[in-house]
């Protein structure tokens, strides 16, 4: 839990020390053209706030090809492929997991990333995103092949992996997802960032990596949608705050 002065205070100990505390926005499960990911975008675009959406390849529409492409502030992560649980009961929901052929979930992430790279061209950046952040063990080695140069789930990063695949994790998911989706307030949103940054500063965990917000644009609500303008213009506007592309993470 935090306030929106609490975390000016965190933010102006970055700005005092000549640092700049580094922000990435994610946005997972695009793929067809819809009103909300319109005003995700129109957030981005008002404020230039860097977003990267996760795609889902073999969902994508041609109107949300079209519409991600001319905005400048867009970058296109891969998603998984389909976006649809393999597991069975019990085992909770995954697309990437061990419960089919290696040979398949490979085949289908390969085709997948040339979908996004005719797609999109430069604004697609070689980074997968897990749907319901979960991959086997055994893809890991294998994703360079492919040419994805990181992955992107949640948590924190403690050190990158040695199979030449960089970790960009979000920090933020500002929907409590049990039950009925819902905004978890402004109040407990603020706590996440607060309590990465906070940890980051002090070296208690990996001090390069981005603060990371995660959102799900199909399942805001209106508290939500006031919370994201505010939160971007905020932060937007501190001297010790800096919206980032990931270009520059995966070289």
């Amino acid at each position: 839990m935090a306030s929106w002065q609490e975390l000016d205070d965190e933010l102006d100990k970055w700005y005092q020390a000549g640092a700049s505390a580094t922000l990435w926005w994610r946005d997972d499960d695009a793929c067809e053209l819809t009103p909300q990911l319109k005003q995700l975008v129109e957030i981005a675009d008002k404020f230039d706030v860097p977003i990267h959406l996760a795609v889902i390849p073999a969902r994508l529409e041609a109107g949300a090809t079209a519409y991600l492409a001319q905005s400048p502030n867009t970058r296109i992560l891969q998603h998984g492929y389909a976006h649809i649980d393999h597991a069975p009961n019990g085992e909770g929901s995954w697309e990437l997991g061990s419960h089919r052929p290696l040979e398949t979930v490979l085949a289908e992430l390969r085709q997948g990333y040339e979908i996004l790279d005719a797609a999109f061209g430069e604004k697609f950046l070689p980074v997968l995103v897990p749907p319901w952040t979960r991959f086997s063990d055994k893809l890991m080695p294998l994703l360079p092949e492919i040419g994805f140069k990181a992955y992107s789930a949640e948590g924190f990063r403690s050190q990158n992996n040695d199979f030449n695949v960089k970790v960009i994790h979000a920090h933020s998911d500002p929907i409590k997802w049990k039950k009925n989706a819902r905004f978890k307030g402004a109040e407990r949103v603020l706590g996440d960032f607060l309590n990465h940054l906070q940890k980051r500063r002090s070296g208690e965990c990996d001090p390069s990596e981005p603060t990371g917000l995660c959102t799900h644009h199909m399942d805001h609500s209106p508290e939500l949608w006031q919370f994201l303008e505010r939160f971007t213009r905020h932060t937007n506007n501190h001297p010790g705050a800096k919206w980032i592309f990931l270009d520059g993470e995966l070289t």
